[in-house]
């Protein structure tokens, strides 16, 4: 990658006319008069501030190399090179951070790698200028290059509820990060395990640190639940993924009532949400009277043909033995039980 500080904004903590900021970042290094050229003046003590020489890059970048070529590579004797100096960067030219640093330098040229830093402001901090005569600084050119990023995308993503797999819409794909899944109302949490294509990115599942190989287990309230599944590379921003897991609502039965007439009628076994099958034997019915309870008061309700609310009583004709179906679908997610009720 090239140098991502050729021809752009320069300023400096202060310049000696006509060596500008600019002549320092113009991609020439072996004009001596191509150069910036700083004279900072000692305070009362005998100190010398620092000075400083900043490039706006014009965005954000990850950078981890940076170049001083000094007035040695001009033909100047190494005595006016910079002897301790900082690498810094800054996002909004307020806050500042050191990236790295030189001291005792004698070379002609710094040309270092390190850790990568996102920056858009990129300064050299000068704290003692050259070796000849400290209060001044001077740089022939000064060049930075963007570090190359590390993936941040995931390589795999799966999601388990109750043990069992539970399928995406649309199937996973590294470069797509929306997905929709829907789950019965039995599934209480999910479990999600998500692989980094780089094995070094950090994951978080809903904020949660997740190591890589591991999961994370997320609960789910009925109706809609946002997972999000967050991939910061190495170097490189941090890409979201996101899986709206829907939960259907209550598909069961809370109870139900058997009465002829306004005489109550048993069956059996004893109910139980679980349970689908019951009977009831009794003699001389022509009809029953069925009431059925649901978990959601919402869910919809049909017996024997016949669609009712929760507690509202459905009368049927009834003759010999006769299976009265009674199915309850879900408010959300449109999940449907069915149970047999056969009157004898």
């Amino acid at each position: 990658m090239g140098n991502i500080a050729l021809n752009k904004t320069a300023t400096a903590s202060g310049y000696v006319a006509p060596f500008t900021p600019a002549k320092a970042v113009d991609g020439s290094a072996t004009d001596p008069r191509n150069r910036w050229l700083c004279s900072t003046a000692p305070t009362p003590s005998g100190s010398v501030p620092p000075s400083w020489l900043c490039v706006d890059l014009g965005a954000n970048y990850w950078v981890n190399r940076w170049v001083v070529k000094q007035m040695g590579l001009t033909g100047w004797s190494p005595s006016f090179n910079m002897v301790d100096y900082k690498f810094q960067g800054s996002l909004d030219d307020l806050t500042w951070f050191d990236i790295d640093s030189v001291t005792n330098n004698s070379a002609n040229q710094t040309d270092r790698t390190c850790p990568a830093r996102k920056a858009r402001y990129v300064r050299v901090y000068v704290t003692k200028g050259l070796l000849t005569n400290t209060p001044f600084s001077s740089i022939a050119e000064f060049e930075v290059y963007e570090a190359p990023p590390t993936p941040n995308t995931l390589s795999a993503l799966t999601i388990t509820g109750n043990g069992a797999a539970v399928s995406t819409t649309p199937a996973f794909a590294s470069t797509t990060t929306s997905y929709t899944a829907s789950v019965t109302y039995d599934v209480a949490s999910v479990v999600v395990s998500p692989t980094a294509t780089d094995q070094n990115a950090v994951m978080k599942v809903n904020g949660n640190p997740v190591p890589r190989g591991g999961n994370a287990t997320v609960p789910l309230n009925v109706g809609s639940n946002a997972v999000t599944v967050v991939v910061t590379p190495t170097i490189g921003d941090p890409q979201t993924y996101t899986i709206t897991v829907t939960r259907a609502s209550s598909q069961y039965l809370s109870g139900f009532t058997l009465k002829s007439g306004r005489n109550p009628v048993n069956y059996t076994p004893t109910f139980d949400k679980n349970t689908t099958q019951y009977t009831s034997t009794s003699s001389g019915l022509t009809s029953i009277t069925i009431t059925p309870t649901t978990e959601d008061p919402a869910a919809v309700i049909n017996v024997g043909g016949t669609t009712v609310s929760s507690g509202q009583p459905v009368t049927l004709t009834v003759s010999g033995s006769t299976v009265i179906p009674i199915t309850v679908t879900s408010n959300i997610g449109s999940v449907t039980k069915k149970y047999d009720l056969t009157v004898n």
